[in-house]
């Protein structure tokens, strides 16, 4: 299921941090289990986010007009997820009659595939699947190779997905070493009221997203009857976490190693960090990012930012 890389990071996140980062819960039959908290979300919503989706129809057309010569446009979705998150995008872009190219860039197959489906059924376009995690370097060789032929860039980052990292700076940065002077970012997150938080924390609860996050834990030999599944605020982290707290020794298996785990540890399944307007571009300006157009949602709930690598004259 993993490749030795993987192993290795697997067996040491749960070793020296008590971590099973979540980017592996999409692997495999993970894709099938996210999935399906989209489509109950589809169903109850209108979409896992709607806010965000709402808020780029209504900026995507200044967006699109930051770019100069903007006659072909690559348009590479980071963590794509289905895909539909890029939709507004791409429906723009083919108003316009601008010619583009989908690249949806994932450490998942399954949901590189997940995301050529729904792309395919509503648009007639090349798609350029890539797997890759962004997390562990820059792609600048995979965005260069694309420019060719006289495309640009625009790499999307959406979904608050940027909450999930515990090095919300290296993920950033990786994407800035990435970019080239005329390209440009889209980075979308959730706004939070921090003293509303009950009301947040039981989105993280309930039978999909047990399935979801119990997935990897269940590869690896951990039995999910014997332990107990615990989210809670960290309000000096500001994030929600949940956690998988062991009730019996368990066992665990990745490749060739077997390591145990004792009664009473927890293991981090996932985190989601909440952010106001000035801690999201902060961390923006600090990973050396300008900004070239910040929106929110009427409600203050969301907010998308349209950015660029600063180059510094000295």
């Amino acid at each position: 299921m993993f490749t030795k890389r993987q192993e290795a990071e697997l067996i040491t996140s749960i070793q020296g941090r008590g971590e099973i980062p979540l980017k592996f819960a999409y692997l495999e039959e993970g894709a099938k289990n996210w999935e399906a908290i989209a489509n109950e979300r589809m169903k109850s919503s209108g979409g896992i986010n709607l806010a965000e989706s709402s808020l780029l129809k209504s900026r995507v057309r200044h967006f699109i007009e930051s770019f100069g010569n903007k006659n072909k446009i690559n348009v590479i979705d980071l963590g794509c997820g289905d895909g539909s998150p890029a939709f507004p995008i791409l429906d723009e872009l083919k108003k316009q009659g601008i010619e583009f190219r989908y690249i949806p860039l994932d450490i998942s197959s399954e949901m590189l595939d997940l995301a050529e489906k729904n792309v395919k059924k509503r648009f007639s376009c090349e798609i350029i699947k890539k797997l890759f995690d962004f997390e562990l370097g820059n792609f600048s060789d995979i965005a260069y190779d694309l420019k060719s032929e006289g495309y640009l860039n625009l790499l999307c980052f959406l979904g608050s997905t940027v909450g999930n990292f515990s090095d919300r700076n290296r993920v950033l940065t990786n994407m800035r070493d990435s970019m080239g002077a005329n390209d440009f970012l889209v980075v979308g997150v959730e706004m939070t009221n921090f003293f509303k938080i009950n009301k947040i924390i039981p989105h993280y609860k309930g039978i999909l997203a047990e399935n979801f996050l119990y997935y990897i834990p269940s590869r690896v030999g951990i039995k999910r009857e014997e332990t107990e599944y615990e989210v809670d605020w960290n309000g000096k982290e500001n994030q929600i976490e949940i956690w998988l707290s062991i009730k019996n020794n368990q066992k665990i298996k990745i490749g060739e190693e077997v390591f145990k785990i004792e009664e009473g540890e927890k293991i981090l399944l996932s985190r989601s960090i909440k952010f106001n307007e000035w801690t999201f571009t902060k961390l923006l300006s600090d990973v050396g990012f300008r900004t070239e157009i910040l929106t929110t949602s009427k409600d203050r709930g969301y907010v998308l930012a349209m950015v660029q690598p600063t180059r510094y004259f000295v």
